[in-house]
């Protein structure tokens, strides 16, 4: 798979989905990051797992890369029951109505996805995570969103001080 952006990556989500003969298999589980306020979200395929990290930049917009980062166990399957479901469209935000919403539900879970990104894929996560941080600062450098994104930081710390 050699996806270059999140756009592309959904069309190619939303194919592989298209072309499943076993979609009652595929399962989403998104949580956020306490200590970074990343958004993690899991996507177990029929046969494959991915997981797309994101981060906002504004209250409309969110920068985010996805990655294969294995294969699927029982035991995940199980843990990510656990969850609570949610509407896709609450947790994976777009304008103008134009998100792929795959399967309608997914579990909301930051606990869960904490466990799958420490024991199950703790070594793709700094590769993920130094990419995202690569793309946010490249962003950052736009005047449009400088002053919205240390605005929104702002906020945030002082909300949680």
């Amino acid at each position: 798979m050699d996806v270059q952006g999140i756009d592309e990556f959904m069309r190619y989500l939303k194919a592989k989905y298209d072309d499943s003969e076993r979609k009652d298999e595929w399962r989403a589980l998104s949580g956020r990051d306490h200590v970074s306020s990343n958004y993690d979200t899991f996507i177990l395929t029929d046969q494959k797992i991915f997981q797309i990290k994101s981060k906002e930049i504004s209250s409309k917009d969110t920068v985010a890369i996805a990655r294969e980062v294995g294969g699927a166990s029982p035991d995940m399957v199980e843990m990510i029951q656990g969850g609570a479901p949610v509407p896709l469209n609450v947790i994976s935000r777009a304008q103008n109505a134009s998100a792929v919403i795959m399967f309608g539900m997914q579990q909301y879970s930051s606990d869960i996805t904490d466990v799958f990104r420490r024991e199950y894929y703790g070594s793709k996560q700094d590769d993920l995570k130094a990419e995202l941080d690569h793309n946010v600062k490249n962003l950052l450098q736009r005047p449009e969103y400088k002053s919205v994104y240390r605005s929104m930081r702002r906020d945030r710390d002082s909300y949680f001080a």
